[in-house]
């Protein structure tokens, strides 16, 4: 089965959240929308998407704080009992978004047993790369504005110092 245009965009307003993109997620909703996506529908994806967001998050904590805690790094990967095929390409690019590896791996392996084709498996990660390197180059963009701003500041912060050295020296 070839994904449709509605779980296209239901996995990419759930990937746009995980990644925690807002623009995209903006973006995502209103295609979502368009393609007359019940907003209860779009509801799930959110909620779906920060659940793998959150699941991730917990992974990750008791993976760091083994480091200092000489405790086992177990944290129970989440759920990927999905409802439908739409929740679980949700839930799949979720994990992508949220780079757990350990959480992508449970819910490629039950996209699998709910018959998902490799070839939609394939263009849900595509879509969940894309939409990352989008949210990334937002957050790229920001930094690089606030470092221009720092560099413009610095040089006028140098030339008024230059300033007021010539005067005290005159």
């Amino acid at each position: 089965m070839t994904i449709t245009v509605r779980e296209r965009e239901l996995a990419a307003v759930g990937i746009s959240v995980a990644a925690g993109c807002k623009p995209c997620t903006d973006y995502h909703v209103r295609a979502a929308r368009k393609a007359r996506v019940p907003d209860d529908r779009i509801r799930r994806a959110i909620v779906n998407a920060l659940e793998v967001r959150r699941g991730a998050a917990a992974i990750m904590t008791a993976y760091a704080m083994a480091h200092v805690e000489e405790v086992p790094a177990e944290a129970e990967v989440p759920s990927t009992a999905a409802a439908d095929r739409a929740d679980a390409l949700v839930s799949m690019g979720a994990a992508f978004a949220v780079n757990c590896v350990s959480s992508l791996e449970a819910h490629l392996a039950a996209a699998k047993a709910k018959g998902i084709a490799q070839e939609d498996v394939g263009q849900v990660l595509k879509l969940a790369a894309f939409i990352k390197q989008r949210a990334a180059s937002h957050v790229e963009r920001l930094a690089a504005m606030t470092e221009h701003a720092s560099s413009g500041e610095a040089e006028a912060a140098s030339g008024s110092d230059t300033e007021t050295v010539s005067k005290l020296n005159a």
